[in-house]
């Protein structure tokens, strides 16, 4: 079947002038119907159009829970995320740890290029901790150590705070 397709297809590259006849065969087995697409009736704009419409019943009104009041429809759910009053905000990177991490990587004399090349990283991530703009990760912070040849100070972890639920 390719090869056919292929091989009428030379045929008529090498042909510049088709008849109608060779155009059909080149085209059999390809949908060619024609299709119309129309828009359905166009929706009641008046109020004495809806209210025909309404009572011919072709359209319907469904009343929506809470719809058209300010009031909590979010039910229980809305309540306690209003109701929150936790902390979300993430970890940071102490100073001491940016201190620490300049004074290490200008004691080996490198680069922040060179030091994120050296931990397989971007030259960014090195910036950001050094910047404390990043979220501390313990992967990161353990190949950097390795790379410098120090111990970097830890960082403290988020304490969590009991649900008294």
């Amino acid at each position: 079947d390719k090869t056919q397709n292929r091989s009428r297809e030379r045929k008529l590259e090498a042909n510049a002038v088709l008849t109608s006849q060779q155009i059909m065969s080149y085209l059999q087995g390809q949908d060619r119907d024609v299709v119309v697409i129309r828009k359905n009736k166009t929706k009641p704009k008046t109020a004495h159009e809806k209210n025909r419409a309404l009572a011919s019943g072709a359209i319907s009104v469904e009343k929506k829970y809470g719809g058209g009041t300010n009031r909590n429809s979010g039910g229980v759910n809305a309540r306690k995320i209003e109701e929150e009053d936790s902390d979300f905000k993430h970890r940071k990177i102490p100073v001491e740890f940016k201190k620490a991490l300049m004074k290490a990587r200008q004691m080996k004399k490198m680069s922040q290029k060179e030091l994120a090349q050296k931990c397989q990283l971007q030259a960014s991530i090195i910036q950001q901790y050094e910047n404390g703009k990043a979220v501390p990760n313990g992967q990161i912070i353990s190949k950097l150590s390795r790379a410098l040849g120090v111990s970097l100070p830890k960082i403290p972890k988020k304490k969590k705070v009991k649900d008294d639920s």
